[in-house]
């Protein structure tokens, strides 16, 4: 039995010693949240048996859950490079046919091809659609859309895109050429009750 027990112990060691060596090796990745492990004991005895003078059968993992404890925000050059103060993830749509929806707190995003904005393995970053003074119009998940740079206003003079601008609460705003803005809506977020409940799959996401 006290082999037994020892064998749980090393392999308890060994799953925490993975988990603290995956923290060390992301300390560079924007957008990571760090992992713990959790352990509890092992204890069996009949009824008849007294908890006084009977043996724990060691601990073995119990979970190993993320911490999502709010990082450092650092400013870069990059108009698109976006942070989260407090709780809160932003929402992407894979760019696969299945489409599928993942959270992320990994703000560094860009521009592709098809003038998607996008983050570092391009999954698609989504808007939630505003009225003419910025009010939020739905906030459902099925109402979010592509957050797509237009090359021309959706209405009047075809002039092209000067600049784009994110707000503070996420509205995100157009300037073209011939100083008329216009809004392309709020960038989408999402929070969970139970943050540990969320399942990881990588890429911070």
């Amino acid at each position: 039995m006290s082999f037994y027990t020892s064998l749980l112990g090393l392999k308890g060691a060994q799953t925490d010693l993975s988990v603290i060596s995956n923290n060390l090796a992301n300390v560079g990745t924007t957008g990571f949240k760090k992992s713990r492990t959790q352990f509890i004991d092992l204890f069996a005895a009949s009824p008849s048996q007294s908890a006084s003078t009977q043996a724990g059968q060691g601990a073995c993992v119990n979970a190993v859950v993320q911490k999502f404890t709010q990082g450092t925000l650092e400013a870069t050059d990059n108009p698109l490079d976006l942070a989260i103060a407090g709780d809160g993830f932003f929402v992407t749509r894979s760019n696969t046919p299945s489409g599928a929806v993942t959270y992320t707190r990994n703000g560094a995003f860009q521009v592709n091809a098809d003038r998607q904005v996008v983050d570092t393995i391009g999954s698609k970053l989504q808007l939630l659609p505003v009225d003419a003074n910025g009010e939020l119009t739905s906030a459902t998940l099925e109402s979010i859309k592509d957050f797509v740079l237009p090359s021309r206003p959706s209405q009047g003079p075809s002039v092209p895109l000067a600049n784009v601008s994110i707000a503070k609460d996420g509205l995100v705003t157009a300037t073209f050429a011939d100083g008329s803005s216009e809004l392309l809506g709020k960038v989408a977020m999402a929070s969970f009750t139970t943050q540990e409940g969320l399942r990881a799959v990588g890429n911070s996401h």
